[in-house]
Parts: C-alpha cells; structure tokens; sequence
C-alpha cells in the first residue's frame, strides 16, 4: 500500500462560511475524513503547511511547499497538495520548476465547492489526486474534474464552474474515471538533472493594452525583469518601442510572452516581433503566463 503526505494549504476545498465570507478552516486530517475510500489503496499522513485563500500565497509560500516535498521526498511514494483554486495554476507552475528533478509524484487539487457542501466537487477531487500520487508517476500535475493536467499547463479559465481548469496547448496528460482508474495518454516525460533551489519574486507582468500611455515604462526604469504580456504571437506596438527600448538600456530585462492562451510567442513572424527582438527582449515561447513568470523567477531564462 503507497504511502503519501498530504500538504494542506487551504483555499476552498478547506473553507467554512463566517460572517466575513468564505475562509479556510478545516485542516489536512479534517478533509481526509471525507474521503474514507482512500483507505483501500494508500495511508495519507498530514503536513497542515498555511491555511490561507490561495488569493494571500506569495512566493516564499509557494516555495515553502517545494521545500516541504523535498523534506519528506524519502519517507512517501507521493505527495497530494490541497491548494486554493484562483492561484493553482502560479503553485503548480513554480512547482514544476523547483521539484523538476523529483522522481515522486505531486499532485495538487481544490475545489470549487467547499468540502461537505452539497454537491461538492472536493471528495472527488481530493480522492482523484490521492490515485493519481499513488500511481507513482513522477512529475508535477493537477488532478481536477477527472483530469489530470500538466502542472507547467494547468490554467484556470471560468471563476465559478466545477470543470474550472484547461490545458493550455496540449491535451491533459490524462484522467482518473469514475472508476478510480488512474489512464495515462502522454508518456512520462523523465525528471531534469538539476532544479534551482531558490528564486527571485521581484517579475513584474505587464498586460499590455492598445492605448497603453509610454510614459507608464519610464516608471519601471532599473526594475529587475519585467514581462510584457503582448498581443497575438508577440510584439510592441510602434508608439511604445522608444519607451521599452529605453526600459532595457536602464538595466531592466524584458522579457515577451503572449496573451492568448494557446500557440505562444514567435517573434519573427511579424515586423512588430522583429522589433521586439532587434531591442534585445526575450521570447519565451509557448508557455503559459503562468509558466512565463515562473521560468523567469527561477532565472532558466
């Protein structure tokens, strides 16, 4: 029988209702307690690591939770992480980059619902992530809704539906039926050799707008890094590339990532990507925002 530690960390799957809202309450053994099917494949230890809406969580939490998976990586087969759903997609994509050496499954799920609400998604949720972690397959992934999700391309994409996450560009890499089979459609992909064992938080993310006023650059002037979240396949429009030219020559690294979900950056298609490139901005690809940001607090890019 697999023996797993469960993180909790809040967000939903964990809340009671108050006179303020919503908010976390119940601990890791709490929310285990209503999933007693769990107990006919695997023992599930609790680390109760933050009880806060995952709206609060900062990198330093996130990398709090790394540190708590490697702290533990000799003592369990898999590692299930109840986390907060608004901000999962940050965790799971930071976590692919901070635990991608780990040769052990961790797997984080919410819910839309709180556990015990009628017609919650959490006992589902949570027993699908405890199957998925207990099947060994290592790497970073989400399991939500009976999908299981690339941890570096999970993304939230409705704020109030139960089937709330997406794969962004690439199919799932599988799912959990209603079974309890854990199916596999994407070949695992091998553990990294080496994984940054810290990370720099100061990434600013930029949206930018058609009507976006240059002088807004001139404030960011010596910023660290800064990610310019650009239309399409990726560019800066004509009006503003005196304004982030200038941006770079301060010091400042750019990187360009785009707003559309799916299909990414490629900045020689278009003059506007080409200038992008000709002022020394980085593309980073076809990652997520989420994985964008995380790539770059990590310095891989």
């Amino acid at each position: 029988m697999k023996k797993l530690l469960l993180i909790a960390t809040g967000g939903t799957i964990a809340c009671r209702e108050t006179e303020n809202g919503l908010s976390p309450a119940l601990g890791g053994a709490e929310l285990l307690d209503f999933v007693p099917a769990l107990r006919t494949f695997c023992t599930v230890d609790v680390r109760d690591l933050l009880q806060l809406d995952s709206t609060d969580l900062t990198a330093a939490d996130r990398l709090a939770i790394a540190q708590a998976v490697r702290q533990n990586a000799d003592r369990y087969d898999g590692f299930v992480i109840a986390h907060g759903t608004d901000t999962l997609s940050y965790t799971a994509a930071l976590l692919c980059h901070l635990l991608a050496d780990l040769t052990k499954p961790v797997v984080l799920t919410g819910s839309m619902l709180p556990m015990g609400a009628p017609d919650s998604d959490a006992p589902r949720n949570l027993l699908d992530a405890c199957r998925v972690a207990a099947d060994r397959r290592a790497g970073v992934v989400a399991a939500l809704c009976g999908k299981i999700l690339a941890g570096n391309r999970v993304v939230k994409y409705h704020s109030t539906e139960i089937d709330a996450f997406v794969s962004a560009g690439v199919p799932p890499l599988g799912a959990v039926g209603t079974d309890g089979k854990v199916r596999w459609d994407v070949p695992a992909a091998p553990p990294a050799p080496t994984a940054p064992s810290a990370l720099d938080p100061h990434v600013l993310l930029v949206k930018l707008t058609p009507d976006l006023d240059p002088t807004f650059f001139a404030a960011l002037h010596g910023y660290p890094k800064v990610i310019l979240e650009t239309f399409g396949a990726g560019g800066v429009p004509a009006r503003l590339e005196k304004a982030v030219r200038a941006l770079i020559e301060s010091g400042t690294r750019v990187y360009i990532t785009s707003q559309c979900i799916a299909g990414g950056v490629h900045l020689h298609h278009y003059a506007v990507g080409r200038r992008a490139e000709a002022m020394g901005a980085v593309s980073l690809g076809s990652r997520t925002t989420e994985d964008a940001l995380a790539a770059v607090m990590c310095g891989e890019v």
